[in-house]
């Protein structure tokens, strides 16, 4: 498991209990509600610096070859380092939720970087409730995969897919300055 580094960051010391503005805006400190409100809308008009899609089948292999092509895309662009292990970690919960939380039979990746952000997307086809952050038991085997995306990403959210069954879920992490991306 990755170390506390991720706790201590410079983000809101209150983490919220429902990122999404739009379920419970009240629930999100004004300072965070305002910054995934920003990165939420980011998603359709920030023009991308670059992007990667994958298309994988409905099941649990999916989470490896996503972390795999993750991998690779982040090689591709000369990423390393703390920001692709944190974006490793989020595509694997993201596809794990979709493969195991919906009645995909394929779900859809993509990853891009625009204005020092680096964006996950995970497209599923199913019905299944929207994913939240709720905390787990101890003796629980599952439940604490939108924690850690929470913990590791900037913002994360949901949305709707127009004219198709499904929805979007999507993390957007910084990007170190010193890739000097812009």
């Amino acid at each position: 498991m990755h170390s506390a580094r991720h706790r201590a960051r410079s983000r809101a010391a209150v983490k919220d209990p429902d990122p999404d503005p739009d379920r419970d805006p009240d629930a999100v400190p004004p300072g965070r509600r305002d910054r995934v409100a920003a990165l939420r809308a980011a998603r359709s008009v920030w023009p991308m610096d670059r992007q990667a899609a994958a298309t994988l089948p409905g099941g649990p292999e999916s989470v490896s070859t996503a972390r795999r092509f993750l991998r690779i895309t982040a090689a591709m662009w000369r990423l390393g380092g703390e920001l692709v292990d944190d974006a490793e970690l989020c595509i694997s919960e993201l596809v794990g939720n979709a493969v195991t939380h919906t009645d995909s039979r394929r779900v859809h990746c993509r990853i891009w970087s625009a204005r020092q952000m680096l964006f996950l997307e995970v497209d599923d086809e199913g019905r299944g409730r929207l994913p939240d952050v709720a905390p787990a038991k101890e003796e629980d085997e599952h439940g604490r995969g939108m924690m850690l995306v929470e913990s590791f990403a900037e913002a994360w959210g949901t949305a709707p897919r127009p004219g198709l069954s499904g929805k979007t879920v999507w993390a957007a992490l910084p990007m170190p300055a010193a890739l000097g991306i812009s």
